[in-house]
């Protein structure tokens, strides 16, 4: 079938077996992850689970979304895994999460979606559960030769998947690999000790961290000396621009 419907209640223990079941975790390593969820969550829910309308995802992304006109909580995937992590934000999103889906750049979207994953990093591991995907993202050269907006939004998105690294080439801009790092930091410092009972205290901190960002990391206007800081210094190109003429 590929539309399937679920109404999850954690205090009826049938649909949650029936779940449990549907995604076959059954004595797999994320049976107990998927019970501890949904006690976390405490509310009933819609689930639905759809091989149809899957949108086309670059490699990283989340599996699932929430449907806000129906409050369902749609997967696109199967996978025991991403419903653990379906589970745990949907109940980030019932508790009064900050989402930051309209009224902002899309930069501030996408690094509160970043913060958010790392707050369900901690929170999992807090519960003894962490996950089995442990991914490296080499980059290439190209990608990473110069500081601007395509390269801020491209960090912007890895350092905000805090179950892996970014694999930097030698030769890395060096405004681009510190862009990556300090986003990093400031995620995990938004997310420190932060449990689904700290809804207000996340909000302040993600707000306060993204003027932030876009004082002292957001990429300006281009200059032409922004892509001649390398890894080792000043790139030879610095003096290919006749300034000692």
């Amino acid at each position: 079938m590929s539309k399937t419907t679920y109404f999850v209640n954690s205090t009826d223990l049938s649909s949650i077996e029936a779940l449990i079941d549907a995604f076959g975790a059954r004595y797999s390593e994320h049976e107990q992850a998927i019970r501890a969820m949904l006690q976390l969550h405490e509310q009933a829910f819609t689930l639905r689970l759809d091989f149809v309308s899957r949108p086309q995802m670059m490699p990283l992304e989340d599996a699932f979304t929430f449907d806000t006109l129906t409050d369902e909580l749609v997967l696109f995937d199967n996978d025991p895994a991403v419903l653990v992590d379906a589970i745990l934000e949907m109940a980030m999103y019932v508790r009064g999460f900050q989402t930051s889906m309209s009224g902002y750049d899309e930069w501030k979207t996408q690094f509160t979606i970043g913060a958010w994953r790392h707050v369900r990093r901690n929170i999992k591991e807090r519960h003894g559960y962490e996950s089995a995907t442990r991914w490296q993202f080499p980059l290439e050269q190209e990608g990473v030769d110069r500081f601007n907006a395509q390269t801020f939004e491209a960090m912007l998105f890895l350092a905000g998947r805090p179950e892996g690294e970014a694999i930097f080439p030698h030769g890395a801009n060096a405004q681009v690999v510190e862009a990556y790092q300090r986003l990093y930091r400031i995620m995990e410092a938004v997310a420190l000790d932060i449990s689904l009972d700290d809804a207000e205290l996340f909000n302040r901190r993600l707000v306060r961290a993204i003027g932030r960002v876009e004082e002292s990391i957001l990429p300006g206007e281009p200059s032409p000396f922004d892509d001649m800081l390398g890894p080792g210094g000043f790139n030879e190109r610095f003096f290919s621009f006749g300034i000692d003429d």
